[in-house]
């Protein structure tokens, strides 16, 4: 269960701000970053990061509503303060879900994102209706361009009228595991403005070259995944072809992959954790969260340096996930009654 925090400022931490860790103060209030003289909370020996940002978990079935809190719990566990489930579900089914989400108050932002076949073929009447219900990111499943057709031969008119209603709702949509350059380049004229897991260099480097977002999983980076000859999400974020990494339904490859990518160096940390926090977030139009500024979403991850795991999130002022020592330091010197379940 969520806690509202009373307004704090949180002090002797390594806090992230303009991309580099600074000895300062962070001040919380009504769930945002504020300033202001306020009660001190003493983070001494932690590292404060903005929340992670992750584009899409994926869910292996439409959850139920009382889903919801567990999946938060798992997600805020592993820093994530906002996600974007998920799912290969029939568009029609996906009320139930939006409705749900609809009715949550407080806690991570959590939202669902459609995953569409090849031939997807729901009704625009019905897309609008989900939108009207917070539907905002889609994405196509990638089928590999054939040659010798034209784009206009390829595009089906049911595919042509998802993109034309995405557009005009305003739903963000992209293309799920490009295999080449042609197959990007199809999806691009179609209007899909972001690759999701490109399957080779080739694909990614095109929808870098025509300004498109590339987003990769963070499992790749692992060891475990290096060993199953997964794809080099590291060659891409080296070479500038990686604009964010996703969890893929594994919310603790987030903050690792981060780790693995910085080589276990905290002065290297800010740049790679801006690929799970601030380019997510701008990626997705989000102005107010993926950075510990004035005014913004207090969105919040305190990590322990030493054994770079998460002991507590707060999501929108609300502390979604704490343990061991920064738990005790959040609540311990806390009056009672100034904290409110959610």
């Amino acid at each position: 269960m969520s806690t509202y925090l009373p307004p704090m400022r949180l002090m002797g931490a390594q806090i992230l701000r303009n991309g580099q860790f600074q000895r300062r103060s962070l001040a919380v209030a009504r769930g945002r970053i504020t300033k202001g003289p306020l009660p001190e909370v003493d983070l001494s020996g932690y590292l404060v990061l903005p929340g992670i940002v992750d584009l899409h978990c994926a869910l292996p079935s439409l959850p139920r509503p009382q889903d919801l809190p567990r999946l938060d719990e798992r997600l805020a566990s592993h820093g994530v303060t906002t996600a974007w489930l998920a799912m290969e579900a029939q568009p029609s089914r996906m009320e139930g879900v939006l409705a749900a989400l609809g009715r949550r108050r407080g806690g991570s932002d959590l939202r669902a994102k459609l995953v569409l076949a090849p031939e997807p073929g729901p009704d625009p009447d019905l897309l609008r209706l989900l939108e009207a219900q917070g539907l905002d990111f889609a994405v196509f499943q990638s089928q590999p361009h054939r040659d010798g057709d034209s784009a206009a031969a390829l595009f089906s008119r049911d595919l042509c009228r998802l993109a034309e209603t995405f557009d005009a709702l305003g739903i963000l949509y992209g293309s799920l595991g490009d295999v080449d350059a042609e197959t990007r380049e199809y999806y691009r004229m179609l209007g899909a403005r972001i690759a999701e897991q490109p399957r080779t260099r080739a694909a990614a480097a095109t929808a870098k070259a025509m300004n498109d977002a590339v987003l990769a999983p963070a499992g790749d980076l692992l060891p475990q995944a290096r060993m199953r000859e997964a794809v080099n999400t590291a060659r891409l974020v080296a070479e500038g072809l990686c604009d964010g990494l996703i969890s893929g339904g594994m919310p603790a490859t987030l903050p690792d992959a981060a780790w693995m990518l910085a080589s276990g160096a905290i002065n290297a940390l800010p740049a790679t954790w801006d690929l799970v926090s601030r380019k997510p977030a701008e990626i997705m139009g989000l102005t107010d969260r993926g950075t510990l500024d004035h005014g913004k979403r207090a969105d919040i991850v305190v990590m322990n340096p030493a054994t770079r795991r998460v002991e507590a999130t707060i999501a929108a002022g609300q502390l979604t996930f704490a343990t061991g020592m920064a738990a005790q330091r959040l609540l311990q010197k806390l009056p009672a009654n100034s904290l409110a379940a959610e």
